[in-house]
């Protein structure tokens, strides 16, 4: 009975979660009881002066229903001027392009040499670090963890010159500042901005990629919260972790960089949560399990790349998604919440900066192989599964308890299909608007200026199943193909896109059919079987 009752909440949620309107569309408040609360308790010895807590009376109203967040965009605009008013290493800007309905995106660059602009070019002498919050509306421990590690910059100087002397950061707290006014987890179009970066389909996505790219950060942290209500084992449990985290994962991330990933900065996170008395676990989404073996069946964060935390490591770079326990629950535990959010993000600036050198090396090395490189591209991969021990409360008694569950390790992932690394791609001018989005994502693609003619490897559909539902705006269609060389003659006008280049494992992503999050696989590309693709690759 209980599993029925479980199953049922959860596709209640489910229902009500897929019928979208225009604005305000809130989860189903489902607060913690009183006995798994207590597993959540404040913590005593971390200082949290961001907004929220240093100026309690600013809370929106609707914080303690689930209807708004923790301060309102005026209010945090407010608190970001002021820190830069006091501290001449920071920086207070607000882009020059604004949200789907008209509202500031501002950010904080922090920099002890005061430079008045963001570009940089891929040579460095400091590790840059890009931070990004509320990136989905109604995650507020996230935005509201960047605010507190801008406040304890502000309230240590001596700390803070220790880390700039090392590095750089921009910190944007509200990447979805439409959705943090709505308290929901889209853009105002209802379009999922962390599902958007390969197919880039909105204006704002495309924006803040540039904008981002014009940074070339070294070390990017994307901060999140998780659903807090998810019941496991029959109903008998909640997940118990303050904090998940996940590094980059995708194969095409040159593995020197995974692994520092990997080795040095997920384990530094792991050993700062339990020091702070916080509980952390990988990053996994999955689903009850009424196994004898185990409670729960869960997926490690996978390596598609139209997530933010892949794309985002596809431009050869430190990338981690950090998620606080908190969707579904209003302000509880908020002050939990935040603090674990801070702790794992304090540790990745501590790590970067007290390994400067190392991050440094190991990235720009790391980006200058992978432009050499002649290993195959990864297409499709798959994950091996274990019975691991994970961090849970029991509902029943409020202890915290690590009952085994299925675990698909994606660290590392295993590749399943792979091809040969072309010299480029070649896009007919026809299909300007690939050659558009792969230059948003920050590649340089040719603009041929004269026909081209040649032999080169054409593509041709073999399969081509279609989705039944939308997902993101599309039909999504799962295609393989084979390949043969043959010659082509292109017009005038159509592009050349080398991977010999930082960025060019997007482009791989892109435009390999086969790849989840490929063009064809959003449909982007229309294609049926016996179809010849339109995009060709140049031979080395």
């Amino acid at each position: 009975m209980r599993t029925i009752a479980s199953t049922g909440l959860t596709l209640g949620l489910a229902s009500m979660a897929s019928a979208v309107m225009y604005g305000y569309n809130h989860v189903p408040l489902v607060k913690d009881t009183e006995i798994i609360a207590g597993a959540f308790e404040n913590v005593k010895d971390i200082e949290l002066l961001s907004p929220a807590f240093d100026t309690p009376n600013i809370r929106l109203p609707g914080f303690a229903n689930g209807t708004q967040g923790s301060s309102s965009q005026d209010d945090m605009e407010a608190f970001l001027e002021q820190l830069a008013e006091r501290n001449d290493y920071m920086t207070y800007r607000t882009t020059n392009f604004t949200s789907e309905e008209g509202r500031h995106l501002s950010y904080v660059h922090l920099s002890a040499g005061h430079s008045s602009s963001l570009s940089r070019d891929d040579s460095a002498s400091k590790v840059r670090v890009w931070i990004q919050g509320a990136v989905h509306g109604n995650e507020p421990a996230g935005d509201e963890s960047t605010q507190a590690l801008l406040s304890k910059f502000d309230a240590d100087r001596e700390w803070a010159a220790s880390i700039l002397d090392k590095l750089e950061l921009v910190v944007l707290p509200r990447y979805n500042p439409d959705g943090v006014f709505y308290f929901q987890r889209t853009l105002a179009t209802n379009f999922d901005p962390n599902r958007d970066h390969i197919k880039l389909a909105r204006r704002q996505t495309r924006d803040i990629k540039q904008l981002m790219n014009n940074f070339n950060p070294h070390v990017i942290v994307d901060m999140h919260e998780y659903f807090a209500g998810q019941r496991f084992g029959e109903g008998q449990y909640v997940h118990g972790s303050d904090g998940l985290y996940s590094a980059a994962k995708n194969l095409n991330i040159h593995d020197s960089i995974r692994k520092l990933s990997e080795e040095l900065f997920a384990k530094n996170i792991a050993e700062d949560m339990e020091a702070a008395g916080l509980r952390a676990e990988p990053y996994v989404t999955g689903s009850s399990a009424s196994d004898s073996e185990f409670v729960a069946d869960f997926a490690e964060a996978g390596t598609d790349g139209k997530i933010g935390r892949n794309a985002m490591g596809l431009t050869q770079a430190v990338v981690f998604l950090l998620e606080m326990r908190g969707i579904g629950i209003a302000d509880q535990e908020f002050q939990r919440r935040t603090a674990a959010g801070l702790t794992m993000l304090g540790s990745i600036i501590q790590t970067a900066a007290n390994n400067a050198d190392k991050v440094l090396r190991t990235v720009e090395d790391g980006i200058k192989q992978f432009i050499a490189s002649d290993s195959d591209i990864i297409v499709t991969d798959y994950s091996k599964s274990e019975i691991r021990p994970f961090a849970m409360v029991d509902v029943k008694n409020g202890s915290v308890v690590y009952p085994p569950v299925r675990f698909a390790s994606t660290t590392p992932s295993f590749a399943n299909l792979t091809r040969s690394r072309p010299k480029a791609y070649l896009i007919p001018a026809a299909w300007s608007d690939l050659a558009e989005r792969l230059e948003v994502a920050g590649l340089d693609v040719e603009k041929l200026d004269k026909p081209f003619e040649g032999t080169v490897e054409v593509l041709t559909i073999t399969s081509a199943e279609v989705d039944t539902s939308y997902y993101e705006g599309a039909i999504r269609v799962t295609a393989t193909t084979e390949t043969r060389e043959r010659k082509v003659t292109l017009p005038e006008g159509s592009f050349q896109v080398t991977t010999r280049q930082k960025n060019a494992a997007l482009a791989m992503v892109a435009l390999e059919p086969e790849n989840i999050d490929s063009y064809v696989s959003f449909n982007i590309v229309p294609v049926k079987k016996s179809d010849q693709y339109p995009v060709f690759r140049i031979i080395s």
